[in-house]
Formats: structure tokens, C-alpha cells, sequence
């Protein structure tokens, strides 16, 4: 009698899903049409390094998980090919300087993006043999009055900022990765410790139904998104173009390439110290 509640519990728990999407409405196309995908779902957002944490302890079964909070989960899979990832210019995480990338020696990071901030060490470091002195971005403060030589501005900030002339050099951050390794960066995957989840092919299935809804409608996307647009300091048009040009939304093998690149280059030059693979679970193939 017990195996069998056991199995009726396995069989009829809601997916407990894990999302940072209030950060960002680049996680709109691979969210919100989701619960409607999959019946039963049970969304809710968390901060990323609390989406890893209940990651590991079980408290979710599924995340939407920054690749940089992905280097320090283990018994872990990436699930299915979707993914927030750009091949090229971004535009919403950018390196703003008073000085040539090459001469940079103190930088302000928003750390509200652990990924797109290793990115942008990992590029300084690698490519310019640069580590600079690292600030806190204080993003209370107008950026203009930043003390840094430069500064890493990302999100819904870095799609609305103009520099003054004070700020003489800007680095889209997406193009200057592309350029450097000629890969995509990948900086966010759905992602699972079990495996009942990643095994599933109905749970991976309606992952990406639920972003080819979107990506294919982006129109009826964005106006069930009004709410949170009239929230945003750019028009709808911006957004549009930013999620439709500067997204890739499936992880295709150049961006796994990429994915394995930056956690290679994250291991070699000490930003962590584990090996990390982009174990990827695709039920298709």
C-alpha cells in the first residue's frame, strides 16, 4: 500500500518551478506561457543563488538557472535546448570606460548578474591580461558620478543608459565575448538534479512549447506583458527589438560550445574550482 502512495505521489506532484524572471524580461519567452504548457505547474521566483540552493536541497524540481550559479551544482543537468543566450551585440550587458579597454585598472560591477559579470572578468583577464580593482556598482547613485575607471551596467539599466562624454568608450559586452572566442555566451539554462525531471519527456516537451509560443507571438506575448512593460523606462518597441534581435532562445551547438568555453575559462583562471560539463538532457535526441 505504501508503494503504491508512493508512485501516485510521484505521478501527480506538481513541477515545482524555479524563475528569476522578475529581474528580467529577457526570461519572459521561456516562462511565462509555460504553466500553460503544463498543467499543475507551480511557479515562483527566487534571487539566482537561491535558485540553486533549493535547487540542491529539492525545494524545486526545475530552475531557470544563471550559468555562472551552474558551476557550483553538481549532480546536475541542463534540461532540454532552451536558453537566454546572445551570439553577438546584447545591448543589456554592457562595459562602459573613461579609458581603452586595455588600460582599464578599476571597475564597478552590478552584481545583479553573477554570469554577465564573469563574463566580463573572464574576457578582461584572458584576452587583456587584465584584473582590475573591483567596486561595487552603487546603483543608487548616478552611474555618470562612477569613481571607476569603468563599469559594468546590466539589464533594463543598460538597454535605457546614455553616458555622458565623460564616458568616452562602450563595450557590448555579447559582441566583444563573440569576437574574442567566436562563440555564443549562454547565460542562462532550464536546469534540474533530478532525474525523474530531466528524463521526462513531457516536462522538456512543454519547455519548449512553451518558448516557441512566445518566440513565434512575440506581439501576444508582449500584451499579456503590459503590466510589467508599463513598468519598464523604454518603449514596447525596444523591448520588442531587444527580445526578437538580440535574444537566442535555443541552444544549439555553437552556443554549447560557448556554454563549456566560459565554464573552461571560469576553471583555468581560478573563478571556480571544479570542473563543470554542459551535461545537456534533450529528449529529442
Amino acid at each position: 500500500m505504501q508503494v503504491e502512495n508512493d508512485i501516485n505521489d510521484m505521478l501527480y506532484s506538481p513541477l515545482r518551478v524555479g524563475t528569476f524572471q522578475h529581474l528580467r524580461c529577457n526570461s519572459w519567452p521561456l516562462v511565462h506561457f509555460l504553466s500553460r504548457e503544463l498543467s499543475g505547474v507551480i511557479m515562483s521566483d527566487w534571487q539566482p543563488t537561491a535558485l540553486r540552493l533549493r535547487l540542491m536541497t529539492r525545494h524545486i524540481d526545475l530552475a531557470l538557472l544563471p550559468s555562472a550559479e551552474l558551476m557550483n551544482l553538481t549532480d546536475s543537468k541542463i534540461v532540454g535546448d532552451c536558453c537566454i543566450a546572445c551570439n553577438g551585440v546584447v545591448r543589456s550587458v554592457r562595459l562602459i570606460s573613461k579609458k581603452p579597454i586595455e588600460k582599464i585598472s578599476t571597475l564597478a560591477l552590478d552584481i545583479s548578474s553573477r554570469s554577465s559579470v564573469l563574463m566580463c572578468e573572464i574576457l578582461l583577464l584572458h584576452y587583456f591580461g587584465l584584473r582590475p580593482k573591483r567596486y561595487r556598482l552603487d546603483a543608487e547613485s548616478s552611474l555618470d558620478n562612477c569613481q571607476a575607471d569603468a563599469f559594468v551596467i546590466i539589464g533594463n539599466a543598460a538597454l535605457s543608459y546614455i553616458p555622458s562624454k565623460t564616458w568616452n568608450y562602450q563595450y557590448d559586452l555579447g559582441s566583444l565575448w563573440l569576437e574574442k572566442t567566436g562563440l555564443p555566451f549562454v547565460f542562462a539554462t532550464w536546469v534540474s538534479c533530478d532525474k525523474s525531471i530531466w528524463t521526462n519527456r513531457e516536462y522538456v516537451q512543454a519547455c519548449k512549447r512553451a518558448r516557441d509560443r512566445a518566440t513565434n507571438n512575440i506581439d501576444v506575448l508582449l500584451d499579456e506583458k503590459q503590466i510589467e512593460l508599463a513598468k519598464l523606462p523604454f518603449e514596447r518597441e525596444l523591448i520588442k527589438s531587444y527580445l526578437t534581435d538580440s535574444i537566442v532562445y535555443k541552444l544549439g551547438d555553437k552556443e554549447r560550445q560557448g556554454l563549456q568555453f566560459f565554464f573552461d575559462l571560469a576553471l583555468l583562471h581560478g573563478f571556480t574550482k571544479q570542473k563543470t560539463f554542459a551535461h545537456i538532457i534533450d529528449t529529442e535526441q
